[in-house]
């Protein structure tokens, strides 16, 4: 039994411990999701700082040193395909052919424009320019689409049928992520629409100023495709990266058009913002607690609704079937959600995961087998 003297060193000890510790809870969580604002929520239309520079070049080889004092620009290593570009001419990145101690040759071919020496630059993922003909020299229309906040801009590049492909963006990312595949969408006879939505720089501003992770987006989609109802579409697949995996699925369990659905393709879907956060949370090193409070605090000062902004909890709604890809070593959208969401389906979801691949780059890695992943499955609805 305690004694009265110890009861009141538990008080006075115990007590100015748990208040030391809320108080550190509290800032951590403060600092936490202001970091959450600006990096989650705020909107970013800018193409990003320029991480390398240009040392030499010729017609088929160019030689790249990271920027000393920029982020490393891991992809620089990584001999994959990527695209090049210092906001005035576009090139591609092959194999690598030589790594020395400060830069690194690689394969180069030039697409638009040219380089010089001394150049700076920073690498891209969608790896063609700019829009459907400057990229694959095809066709096509800039309109307007009427959606519930305003007009939002789209590509269209036609086809002989009544079969569409309406591709959805992700966060901080624009039409161009399009450009992978529209070729091949168009080898097969498909219609693509490829659409801005709420914030982006063709596009009205969301009500709440911030990123919103398909939780308002997915009425523009909507809205996109009516207009594909309206212009004949029979057959409506739905392609979405990133948070615009969220959008395509939000609006799939929401939209009164959901039934005009054929499939859905998806890489690295961003199906639950909460765990994205803590992904990101864990990354930085940020203890349970601190991203527990600083996801509160942004519930109260950001208006986030974790509830809304969570798919998974009814993936069992989704009724189309889903090709759905996702790198292994995404530090941005973890992959266990995508499982997840495959094994809660299994009988809808054709769900093929990449080793060593990071965020929406798995063209980037394996373009032959993911351009035959897309084809195989677009044309099994034939």
């Amino acid at each position: 039994m305690k004694t009265v003297f110890q009861t009141k060193i538990v008080r006075y000890v115990a007590l100015p411990l748990i208040v030391t510790l809320s108080l550190i809870i509290l800032g951590g969580g403060w600092y936490f999701s202001d970091v959450l604002e600006k990096d989650g929520l705020t909107i970013d239309n800018e193409p990003g700082d320029f991480l390398v520079k240009i040392t030499e070049v010729n017609e088929d080889a160019i030689t790249l040193q990271q920027i000393k004092g920029v982020e490393t620009e891991e992809n620089l290593r990584i001999s994959a395909l990527w695209g090049i570009s210092n906001d005035e001419s576009y090139g591609q990145l092959g194999e690598i052919i030589l790594v020395n101690k400060d830069s690194v040759i690689r394969e180069f071919k030039i697409l638009e424009g040219e380089f010089n020496p001394g150049d700076h630059a920073r690498l891209d993922r969608t790896a063609y320019p700019h829009d459907p003909y400057s990229a694959h020299k095809l066709d096509y229309s800039e309109i307007m689409i009427d959606a519930p906040l305003g007009e939002i801009g789209a590509w269209i590049v036609e086809a002989d049928s009544d079969n569409w492909a309406i591709l959805v963006h992700g966060r901080t990312d624009n039409k161009d992520s399009s450009l992978k595949i529209i070729d091949d969408l168009h080898d097969l006879n498909v219609n693509s629409m490829t659409i801005d939505y709420r914030n982006d720089d063709n596009a009205p501003p969301s009500k709440s100023g911030y990123y919103e992770f398909g939780t308002t987006e997915w009425e523009d989609l909507e809205a996109a495709v009516q207009y594909a109802i309206s212009a004949g579409a029979k057959t409506i697949f739905l392609v979405g990266y990133s948070m615009g995996g969220g959008i395509v699925v939000n609006y799939q369990l929401r939209s009164n058009l959901s039934q005009h659905t054929t499939a859905i393709i998806l890489e690295a879907p961003m199906l639950h913002f909460g765990r994205t956060i803590d992904k990101g949370a864990e990354e930085r090193s940020v203890p349970a607690p601190i991203t527990y409070a600083a996801k509160m605090l942004a519930s109260v000062r950001f208006g986030v609704n974790w509830n809304a902004m969570d798919y998974l909890s009814n993936a069992n709604e989704i009724d189309v079937p889903v090709l759905l890809i996702h790198g292994e070593a995404d530090d941005t959208v973890p992959v266990e959600t995508s499982i997840e969401f495959a094994n809660t389906i299994p009988h809808l979801v054709e769900l093929h995961t990449y080793a060593e691949v990071g965020h929406v780059s798995v063209w980037n890695w394996y373009p032959d087998e993911y351009t035959k992943l897309i084809k195989e499955f677009i044309e099994s609805f034939r």
